[in-house]
């Protein structure tokens, strides 16, 4: 349980070391996971570094792809991996970071079934906020929308990437984006921003996962403790309950 030193609080680290769960909990506390702040190709759970040449060069290369915004989770290998495990043979997934303008990463308005609070991204003017894009062909693509819950948590649009500068140079007219339909709002007014992606002139509060964990405890009235994920994870109805003020 290497990850535990991942985590800063130490009394919260003390504790998930202690429980019988802990890997439950880590899957849960450390979203939205390490990413690489460079372009990569994931291959074979592998992490490669994806330099294709000028822009026009990786545009050949990316050909037939969709570009795809990796909001939260899905701009790190190892959510990748997870998601492109066995029997889904994905082949190369390849991931270009850069920085997107008049726009955010916050917390979505739900929960995910192993007790995360995943992300969406949202208008802000004046923010510029770190993002990762991922380029996908039709199967990969058709997988990812299996695993973001279509029609109950988010909702796959179409975006302008006009705002978007990757760093390789290369410009995209649009990317897919997942929305979420609860919204980013627990509470009037309460939107947060992710602490773990960088931006520029951010307008929301940013936190931790363990801080969101922690308002999504006390806003239901419940002690923050590792043990609220489990039940977080455990009971879907409890789980429901804790979703914010819009409803799909």
């Amino acid at each position: 349980m290497s990850d535990i030193c991942l985590i800063d609080d130490d009394d919260l680290r003390s504790q998930v070391k202690q429980h019988p769960r802990a890997q439950e909990l880590l899957r849960a506390l450390l979203y939205p996971y390490g990413a690489p702040d460079h372009d990569f190709v994931l291959r074979n759970r592998t992490v490669l570094p994806f330099d294709a040449g000028s822009p026009d060069d990786i545009a050949q290369v990316l050909a037939g792809r969709v570009p795809v915004l990796a909001a939260g989770s899905n701009r790190s290998p190892r959510q990748l991996a997870r998601k492109y495990c066995a029997p889904f043979d994905a082949g190369d997934i390849p991931v270009t970071r850069g920085w997107m303008h008049n726009h955010d990463i916050v917390y979505c308005a739900h929960l995910t079934g192993y007790g995360a609070v995943p992300a969406t991204v949202t208008p802000c003017a004046g923010t510029t906020v770190r993002v990762a894009i991922n380029w996908l062909d039709p199967d990969q693509l058709h997988h990812m929308h299996a695993t973001e819950s279509l029609g109950r948590h988010y909702d796959y649009v179409q975006i302008p990437a006009a705002g978007v500068v990757l760093d390789c140079g290369l410009t995209v007219a649009r990317v897919g984006a997942y929305i979420a339909r609860y919204g980013s709002e627990f509470s009037p007014g309460d939107t947060f921003a992710l602490a773990d992606i960088a931006a520029e002139n951010r307008r929301f509060a940013a936190r931790s996962q363990w801080q969101m964990l922690q308002y999504v405890a006390r806003r239901a009235g419940h002690v923050p403790h590792p043990d609220f994920i489990i039940r977080l994870i455990e009971d879907e109805n409890f789980r429901l309950a804790q979703n914010g003020l819009r409803k799909p």
